[in-house]
């Protein structure tokens, strides 16, 4: 009874199927801008390209995909923006998780 007692509590309250419901994974990672300034969003991954916007340091974004483009800083990473056509170089945004290849 002890024992049962004791991983009742360790389990903790079960929903009707007996599995806790796994949290809901973000549809997109999130990265944030490490700039010391303004970093500029390209029309495509490289630093010769256009600037469409920029995003300010500390600004959180949506990371739809990433591929190898023009290098800056020793890191020939980009990652696209989430609903808008920009490129951001991976030397100033920090993903907080694994984003996928485009």
């Amino acid at each position: 009874m002890l024992c049962a007692l004791a991983a009742g509590l360790a389990l903790g309250p079960l929903g009707g199927t007996g599995w806790a419901a796994a949290a809901p994974r973000a549809a997109y990672p999130v990265g944030e801008v490490v700039s010391d300034a303004p970093l500029h969003v390209r029309e495509k991954p490289t630093v010769y390209s256009g600037v469409v916007k920029s995003l300010r340091p500390g600004q959180r974004v949506l990371l739809s995909c990433q591929k190898r483009g023009g290098w800056v800083d020793g890191n020939p990473i980009w990652y696209r923006l989430q609903g808008s056509r920009g490129w951001v170089s991976a030397r100033f945004v920090h993903d907080h998780q694994p984003v996928r290849a485009c």
